[in-house]
């Protein structure tokens, strides 16, 4: 008999935070009906707490050998065929008590696939507020596939425990690309979302996501390519899926974006002390955008952090590169 709700928890060496990761499973409203954490063979004390863990079933499976962060992910996707509705959750971010019973709510008259997510805090090592990524008014907003589409292409925010998928008891449409290291959720919530009879967006934050000195995104930085230049490759990718021709104008909005984004990395790693590197963001992004639209991007850059850090006062954690 299939699940309702089966979550899983993808780890490598978690013992800092699973604890309170699985915490939080445990305080749902609504529990899922199999907790199963799949681990890529660590080699610290994560086997012995998720072990010791009473406070609700957890299933523990560990893999034969490394398959990494997103091939552990593809892991987690071959529960797909086993539930109604299937969630991934990284083994150091938190989920407020409600959030299965909103988002699978929320999806409860789509008859076939589906996704729904929510708006995410951002939290320290301490459990300590950073930022919410959007307004958190409440509202609970049905995207047409073509608009999220649109949105994916831009790079918008999406968390990624903060995504439940409804899998309708059917084979994952897709896979997470193992050639991104950083970026390939980016990649795949569009790729699932085209496949997708509802999409909708909660604005609430129901998942608290966690950074500290250890996340991959921090962690694999250095490579050039998977950190500047996989973000280029994401928006050609979604913009094929749109199916629609891309203009002058989209493409120098695209353009645009990516010089923010690339220059707001590059400010951080000069801020890091690291000139060389930041360097090398500015040469790899200005190839994709020209001179001029980089330069105007930076303004941006600077016109953004001047608002969101000096004049609202957001709390800017020391190794963030992305806001």
């Amino acid at each position: 008999m299939k699940s309702k709700l089966i979550t899983v928890v993808p780890v490598y060496n978690g013992d800092q935070y699973i604890l309170q990761t699985l915490e939080s499973v445990a305080a749902q409203t609504r529990r899922p009906d199999r907790l199963i954490v799949v681990d890529n063979c660590s080699t610290d004390n994560t086997e012995a707490i998720v072990k010791a863990f009473t406070k609700i079933p957890c299933e523990w499976q560990r893999n034969a050998s490394n398959l990494g962060l997103f091939g552990n992910c593809n892991r987690a996707l071959d529960f797909a065929e086993e539930t109604e509705y299937l969630h991934i959750l990284h083994a150091d971010d938190l989920i407020r008590p409600t959030y299965y019973e909103t988002l699978m709510g929320s999806l409860d008259s789509c008859p076939g696939r589906g996704m729904a997510y929510c708006l995410d805090e951002r939290i320290d090592e301490q459990n300590r507020h950073l930022s919410i990524s959007g307004k958190p008014d409440g509202s609970v907003v049905e995207e047409k596939v073509a608009d999220y589409l649109r949105q994916k292409a831009e790079i918008a925010n999406q968390a990624f425990s903060g995504t439940l998928l409804k899998s309708a008891g059917q084979k994952a449409p897709c896979r997470f690309r193992l050639d991104m290291p950083i970026l390939a959720d980016m990649a795949y919530w569009p790729d699932w979302g085209r496949h997708c009879e509802r999409i909708i967006k909660v604005n609430q934050p129901l998942v608290q996501y966690r950074w500290h000195g250890a996340n991959t995104t921090h962690t694999a930085a250095p490579a050039i390519q998977a950190l500047i230049l996989d973000e280029w490759v994401v928006m050609e990718l979604v913009e094929k899926f749109r199916g629609e021709k891309t203009g002058a104008m989209r493409k120098f909005k695209l353009k645009g974006l990516f010089a923010v984004r690339s220059g707001i990395k590059a400010k951080r790693f000069m801020e890091q002390k690291n000139p060389a590197y930041s360097r090398q963001v500015v040469t790899a992004a200005k190839n994709v955008t020209g001179p001029l639209i980089w330069l105007l991007g930076q303004a941006v850059v600077e016109a953004r952090d001047l608002v969101v850090y000096r004049i609202q006062g957001r709390t800017k954690h020391p190794k963030n590169v992305y806001s």
